[in-house]
């Protein structure tokens, strides 16, 4: 308990904002490249991104199933491993896509390198299994909609915040 006590505080103290998103949101028009603002469109319209990456962090914090691994032999059941649910089979907490672009590689468990790949997964309807959350299909993307896409993935990365002097201490 005390391992994750330490890195939720150390979390804590990792602060990002000012993002080009964050900066066109705000009213700077400019901020977002035009493809970042097709991509932008699609995120909120056709990709149904924001079913489940939705808010200032992009996250509603629920846990689906999109399939990734569910093709291994013994594939990772996420959250069922925990509830035990039928429903929570190869189910992972929605992360935030804030600074996405600065976190690869992709998916729970590392698969996808690039956030190309993870738009393809994506636009491919994720990997089918018994227990693939509905929202997840197919996303009929264009080649120049998945790159806008990916623009708009890229804006959500902000300013790093500059460290404390002294960082706070941890239990």
């Amino acid at each position: 308990m005390a391992l994750m006590t330490s890195i939720a505080a150390y979390v804590r103290t990792i602060l990002s904002g000012n993002a080009p998103h964050d900066r066109f949101r705000a009213g700077e028009k400019g901020a977002l490249s035009p493809a970042a603002q097709r991509g932008l469109a699609l995120f909120e319209g056709k990709a149904r991104c924001v079913h489940c990456h939705t808010g200032f962090n992009s996250t509603d914090g629920g846990y689906r199933n999109i399939g990734v691994g569910m093709d291994k032999e013994n594939p990772d059941l996420g959250r069922y491993a925990v509830t035990k649910s039928e429903a929570d089979r190869g189910a992972f907490k929605a992360p935030s896509l804030r600074d996405v672009a600065r976190r690869g590689p992709y998916m729970h468990d590392g698969s996808k390198n690039i956030l190309e790949e993870v738009v393809t997964f994506y636009n491919q309807g994720g990997r089918k299994n018994p227990w693939l959350s509905r929202e997840i299909q197919p996303l009929n993307l264009t080649a120049r909609e998945q790159t806008d896409l990916v623009a708009f993935l890229q804006a959500l990365t902000g300013e790093i915040a500059p460290q404390v002097s002294s960082p706070p201490p941890f239990p």
